[in-house]
């Protein structure tokens, strides 16, 4: 991904008032079929055991697959989803979310994030099925 794309895309993302911004989640890199995206936890963002809630944590891998798919041009949407929660969001500040595409096809496409604590210990994993849109990619 050519530089000047990849901090207008950037900056672009940071700018939308969403679902993201709204729960605090931030693009914070792009490049071709990769992306990270990061969350700071808050009491909003945690359950009753005082671990970052599941859906957060299943929303950074939704976010940080559908960023790393958009990587190549044209828009995505989540098609089928599956993750693996493998230790609890507790001890953290944040949480770090990797994409990165596995395949990309004529209409659908694979994509893989993986989600990291503080210390970079992997908390979850999750794979993603994309279906690619007829319309090319707002970033």
């Amino acid at each position: 991904m050519l530089p000047e794309i990849r901090q207008k895309s950037l900056e672009q993302y940071q700018s939308w008032e969403n679902f993201n911004s709204h729960n605090g989640i931030r693009l914070i890199d792009l490049d071709d079929g990769e992306s990270v995206v990061e969350v700071t936890l808050t009491k909003n963002s945690v359950n009753p055991l005082n671990m970052a809630h599941g859906g957060l944590i299943f929303s950074l891998c939704d976010v940080a697959t559908g960023a790393a798919a958009r990587t190549g041009g044209r828009m995505s949407v989540t098609q089928n989803a599956s993750i693996y929660y493998l230790r609890p969001g507790t001890n953290t500040e944040k949480l770090t979310a990797k994409g990165h595409v596995v395949k990309e096809g004529k209409t659908t496409g694979l994509v893989e994030a993986e989600v990291f604590n503080d210390d970079g210990t992997l908390i979850a994993k999750a794979s993603m099925t994309v279906h690619y849109l007829d319309m090319p990619s707002i970033f």
